[in-house]
């Protein structure tokens, strides 16, 4: 499995604060099933989370060395978690902020209240760049679990939508939970990562055991592509397949199509 969205690099935001706390959790990653991640430290413009590429590109590669020595197969590209706001596009352009593994595509994280005024010109400045958006967790986002119908306006025109597998373990509440199931039954997500903090967010029973419900409710074939081909499909800047609702959310039709993959 590929994880697209996780805080592995020490001492860069409220991810591990020492290597050794890095490199366990690793290793529970690669017990878990997973094969590559992309190492996601926030970025948030103005505060004390706004690392430079050159630091995180330095972090990934210093990373990648202590892996090897301690024996650790596990693959990391770098990538940032951008919060979402005005200007991303410049941001990428001037490779202030990086794309996941080098690829097309920008982790951008939404708040967790209400969209900012013009999420729209946001989110259609990235794709006139050329590059793509996959937007983090939308269930944790009050305005999205309240307005589901946004989420399919911006799949529809080219966002990539990733839910937390911890959002499926319960481990933001119920209501999270609830919300993280609707949005996977009803085709609004591409991607599936862990968001992963410390060693012990996920454990490799955790993990199997809610692959296991994810096949039972959604079936083997949707799992692979949430768990597997999209995650691959994004880490080399590939389009994502979209999925067809088992149970569609209620939702209004959309308004427009800004743009287009390009």
């Amino acid at each position: 499995m590929i994880d697209l969205h996780i805080h592995i690099l020490p001492s860069l935001d409220d991810g591990p604060e020492k290597v050794e706390e890095a490199l366990e959790m690793a290793a529970v990653y690669v017990k878990a099933g997973f094969s590559r991640v992309a190492a996601t430290p926030h970025w948030v413009g103005g505060s004390a989370w706004q690392p430079s590429a050159e630091k995180v590109l330095k972090w990934v590669a210093d990373f990648r060395e202590a892996l090897v020595k301690q024996g650790i197969s596990l693959e990391v590209g770098p990538g940032m978690e951008v919060a979402m706001t005005m200007g991303i596009s410049k941001l990428i352009q001037t490779g202030q902020v990086l794309t996941l593994n080098e690829s097309r595509y920008v982790l951008v994280e939404p708040p967790f209240q209400q969209l900012p005024v013009g999420w729209e010109q946001i989110l259609f400045e990235v794709s006139a760049v050329g590059y793509r958006v996959l937007l983090a967790h939308p269930e944790r986002c009050s305005h999205l679990a309240r307005e589901p119908e946004v989420i399919q306006e911006m799949v529809d025109t080219g966002v990539g939508i990733q839910a937390n597998w911890k959002s499926l373990l319960g481990r933001y509440g119920k209501t999270i939970q609830k919300t993280a199931w609707s949005f996977l039954e009803g085709g609004l997500v591409h991607v599936l990562a862990t968001d992963g903090h410390r060693p012990g967010d996920i454990s490799g029973e955790k993990i199997q055991g809610m692959k296991r419900v994810l096949i039972e409710r959604l079936g083997e074939e949707r799992t692979r592509l949430l768990v597997e081909e999209n995650p691959g499909r994004a880490w080399v800047g590939e389009p994502l397949v979209n999925l067809s609702p088992i149970k569609a959310p209620g939702r209004k039709k959309t308004r427009r199509r800004w743009f287009k993959w390009r």
